[in-house]
C-alpha cells in the first residue's frame, strides 16, 4: 500500500540508465516531498490505493497541483493484461530538467471535442476520460511493446478542467496550462522520441513508400516549382518511375489521407521540428522522419504536376476530372506540409515570430485561436519572446490579438498587422489587432512579414515610408500618416463567399453565378463614370482579380500583374465574351441550350482568369465617389467608407470614420484593390498627407 501511495505523490524519479524501450526500468524515488497542499488529496489517493467495484463507479481522477513552472506529469502506460483491456496509467511528477527517465511525447490531432464520445481510462486506479483520437493512438502504442512505456500527452498531462468547474478551479487550471504551454517546446525536445499519430491505417501506404525510395538528386530533376524542369519533361520522367498515373485510384485515396487533421494543426510544427527522433504512426505502421518530405510532399508535388499538365495542355474537359478534384483538396495541405518539414531545416532557427505567424495563420488551425500565437513561441528566433509575449489562457482572443500586434510593432513588423487585422467587427476591441482566426484573405496575403507585396506587384503609396506612433488619445490607438483618396459611393449587394465556405471544387464552380450579379451591377453603374460601357466592364474584370494572374509560362512563380502578360487584353476579351453570353442565358435572352465554342487558347485564358479568383473571395465590387474607378473591397464595406492610402503601405485600405469626445478616428475594414491608383498615381508629390488615427 505504501508503494502505491508513493507512486501517486509528488516526487522526482530516476532510473539507473535512460529507458530506451529494451527493458522496463525499476523506478526509484530520489526525493519525496510532502506539503499541506497534498493533504486535500488524501481522500482521493486512498480511493486509488484500494479501488473497489467497476471503474465506471470509482471516483473521478483529480489533478494534483504542480509545484513549480518546471514540473511536469509523466504517465506510465501499463502493458495490457488482455488484448482488449482498458488503458491504465500511473501518474508521476518531476522537474523537466532533472528528469532522468526517457519518455515518448505524442503528437496527434485532438479532433472535435465531444464529451459524450470520450473514452474511459484508468489513472492511478481512478476513472478518467480522453478523446477518441488520443485513445486510439495510445492503444496502438501499447500494442507496439508488451512492457511499460513512459508517455507525455497534453490531454492527460496538463489539467483539462471541466467546463462546469468553479471559476476558482478554472483559474488554477488556466494558470497551469499557461505555464505548461510556455515550456511545450522543451517538453518535446527533451523527449527521447516523438510519435506522430496520423490516425488509423492507410491502404496506399506502400505507394508513398515508393516516393521515399527515390533519391533526392533524381527527384530534383522533376521540380517544376524550382525551375529545374518543365511540366512536359517532368511528366515523361515520372512515367518512367512507375508512379501513379492520372487514372490511378491512388489520388482519391491520397486526397482523403491529406485531409487527416494532423497536417493542419498548428502545434505539430514545433512537435515535428524539435523532436530528437520523430516517428510517424499510420495505423500500426511506423515510418521515420523522412516520410513527410520524401513521401507525402513528393506525392503532392506529383499531383500538382499532373494537374498543371491537364490544365495547360489538355483543355477544359480535363479540368473537372479526378486529378483536378484531388488537387483542389491537396494544394493547401501541401503548403502546410512544406511548412512543417521546413521547420527542421538548418535555417529554421533564424525565422522570426512574424514569419512563423504568417505561415501558421495561412495554413494551420487550432481549437483555441490563441494557440495560433502560442504554438510558435518555441520556434521563434526573437530574443526574449516568451517574456515579451507571455502565455496567458485567462485572456480572450481579442486582447491577445492587440498584444501580438503591439509586439510586432516593437519588433519592426509594423505594417503586417494592419493587413491581417480583425477589422471593424466589435467596437469593444481595436480593429488593428491581428486576426488569429480567419486569415484566408487573398489580397491581404500578398503582403508578407516585410510589409511589402510579394514580388512588389503594387506600390500605391509611391516612395513614402511608413510612419507610426502609439496614440496619445486612446490606449489602443495607432497614429499613422496617409491620404484619404476617395469615398465609396456604390457597391454590390452580393459578395462572393469567403473561401472557408468553399469546401469542394464544385462549390467554387457554383459561385460562377456571382459573375452574373457582377455584370448586372456593372451595367447599373456604368453611366456614373466617364468610360464607355464596354471599356468600364473590361476594367471591372481586371479589378475583380486585382489585376493579378498566373500565366502558364510563369508556373511556380506565383501571381504577377496581368498587365505584364503580353496576352492580357486577349484574356479579358475572352472573359467578357463568355460572361456576357452566360449572362444572357441566365436572363433568358438566349436559350440555355445555346453553346459557346471556344478555342484551346480561349479556354486557357479562362482558366488563367479563374485561378486569380482567389483575390475576389469574400469581396465585392464598388465604385468611388470622386475618382469613379472600380474597386475590389471587403464584403463588409459600405457607403461612405473611405479609401485611404497609408504611407509605406503598398495596397490601399478601406477605413470607417468615427467621432467621439476626443475627435475623429478610423477603424480598419480591410484592404482593397482600387483601379488606377495601385502604382502611386493618387499620392502625386506627397502633399495633402495627414495624421490618421486608427483604433
Amino acid at each position: 500500500m505504501a508503494a502505491s501511495f508513493i507512486d501517486a505523490s509528488h516526487g522526482l524519479f530516476e532510473s539507473p540508465k535512460p529507458y530506451l524501450g529494451a527493458t522496463s526500468p525499476q523506478l526509484t524515488l530520489r526525493t519525496l516531498k510532502y506539503s499541506r497542499d497534498h493533504l486535500s488529496t488524501l481522500e482521493t489517493d486512498c480511493a486509488a490505493l484500494c479501488p473497489r467495484g467497476p471503474l465506471e463507479d470509482r471516483a473521478r481522477y483529480r489533478y494534483v497541483r504542480l509545484q513549480s513552472p518546471e514540473q511536469i506529469r509523466i504517465l506510465e502506460l501499463l502493458p495490457a493484461q488482455e488484448p482488449d483491456s482498458r488503458l491504465c496509467f500511473k501518474v508521476y511528477y518531476a522537474d523537466l530538467e532533472d528528469l532522468q527517465v526517457a519518455y515518448t511525447a505524442i503528437s496527434y490531432a485532438w479532433g472535435e471535442r465531444d464529451p459524450d464520445g470520450d473514452r474511459l481510462i484508468e489513472c492511478d486506479g481512478l476513472r478518467a476520460y480522453i478523446q477518441p483520437s488520443l485513445h486510439s493512438a495510445l492503444v496502438r502504442i501499447r500494442k507496439r511493446k508488451p512492457i511499460s512505456q513512459f508517455i507525455w500527452a497534453d490531454a492527460l498531462c496538463i489539467d483539462q478542467v471541466d467546463k462546469d468547474a468553479t471559476q476558482t478551479v478554472q483559474d488554477v487550471a488556466d494558470s497551469e496550462k499557461s505555464h505548461q504551454v510556455s515550456i511545450m517546446d522543451r517538453i518535446f525536445s527533451h523527449a527521447d522520441q516523438v510519435i506522430i499519430d496520423l490516425g488509423e491505417g492507410y491502404d496506399a501506404l506502400s505507394t508513398l513508400d515508393k516516393y521515399c525510395r527515390i533519391s533526392q538528386d533524381l527527384w530534383s530533376s522533376v521540380n517544376v516549382a524550382a525551375g529545374t524542369s518543365t511540366v512536359e519533361n517532368s511528366i515523361r520522367t515520372l512515367k518512367q518511375w512507375r508512379l501513379p498515373t492520372t487514372s490511378s485510384p491512388f489520388w482519391d485515396s491520397f486526397r482523403h489521407f491529406m485531409y487527416r487533421p494532423w497536417f493542419t494543426r498548428a502545434w505539430v510544427i514545433q512537435e515535428y521540428a524539435l523532436a530528437r527522433s520523430p516517428v510517424f504512426m499510420i495505423g500500426t505502421h511506423f515510418r521515420d522522419q523522412a516520410f513527410l518530405p520524401d513521401g507525402v510532399a513528393r506525392a503532392a508535388q506529383h499531383l500538382e504536376i499532373l494537374y498543371l499538365h491537364q490544365s495547360l495542355y489538355q483543355g477544359k474537359k480535363k479540368l473537372n476530372g479526378p486529378i483536378a478534384e484531388a488537387y483542389f483538396y491537396v494544394a493547401e495541405k501541401h503548403k502546410a506540409v512544406h511548412q512543417i518539414y521546413d521547420a527542421r531545416s538548418s535555417m529554421s532557427d533564424q525565422r522570426t515570430f512574424c514569419e512563423l505567424l504568417d505561415a501558421a495563420t495561412l495554413y494551420f488551425n487550432t481549437t483555441n485561436s490563441c494557440d495560433k500565437a502560442y504554438a510558435l513561441l518555441g520556434l521563434s528566433s526573437d530574443k526574449n519572446i516568451k517574456q515579451d509575449l507571455y502565455v496567458d489562457y485567462s485572456e480572450d482572443e481579442q486582447h491577445l490579438s492587440l498584444r501580438v500586434s503591439q509586439y510586432l510593432c516593437r519588433r519592426g513588423f509594423d505594417i503586417y498587422p494592419l493587413y491581417h487585422c480583425l477589422g471593424d467587427v466589435d467596437h469593444k476591441y481595436a480593429s488593428w489587432g491581428i486576426n488569429l482566426t480567419n486569415t484566408r484573405e487573398g489580397l491581404a496575403n500578398t503582403i508578407g512579414p516585410s510589409g511589402h507585396t510579394r514580388r512588389s506587384v503594387f506600390n500605391a503609396c509611391g516612395a513614402a515610408n511608413f510612419v507610426r506612433k502609439l496614440s496619445d488619445l486612446r490606449a489602443d490607438g495607432l497614429t499613422v500618416r496617409g491620404w484619404v483618396i476617395d469615398t465609396i459611393e456604390k457597391f454590390m449587394s452580393k459578395s462572393i463567399p469567403h473561401d472557408e465556405k468553399l469546401v469542394t471544387q464544385s462549390d467554387v464552380e457554383d459561385q460562377s453565378v456571382w459573375q452574373g450579379y457582377a455584370l448586372d451591377w456593372m451595367f447599373q453603374v456604368a453611366t456614373l463614370q466617364p468610360l464607355k460601357e464596354d471599356e468600364f466592364i473590361k476594367c471591372c474584370w481586371r479589378t475583380m482579380i486585382a489585376d493579378l494572374a498566373m500565366p502558364g509560362v510563369g508556373v511556380g512563380q506565383g501571381f504577377r500583374r496581368l498587365r505584364e502578360w503580353a496576352h492580357a487584353e486577349r484574356c479579358i476579351n475572352t472573359v467578357d465574351k463568355v460572361v456576357r453570353i452566360a449572362h444572357k442565358k441566365w436572363k433568358g435572352i438566349l436559350p440555355k441550350s445555346q453553346k459557346i465554342y471556344l478555342s484551346g487558347t480561349e479556354l486557357n485564358d479562362l482558366h488563367i482568369h479563374g485561378e486569380s479568383w482567389v483575390h475576389a473571395l469574400g469581396r465585392k465590387l464598388a465604385l468611388g465617389q470622386h475618382r469613379k474607378t472600380p474597386c475590389l473591397v471587403p464584403h463588409s464595406a459600405r457607403k461612405h467608407d473611405k479609401i485611404v492610402i497609408i504611407q509605406g503601405c503598398e495596397i490601399p485600405f478601406i477605413l470607417r470614420a468615427y467621432k467621439d469626445e476626443k475627435g475623429e478616428y478610423f477603424r480598419i475594414v480591410g484592404c482593397a484593390y482600387v483601379h488606377g491608383i495601385m502604382d502611386g498615381e493618387a499620392v502625386g508629390d506627397g502633399s495633402h498627407c495627414r495624421d490618421i488615427e486608427i483604433r
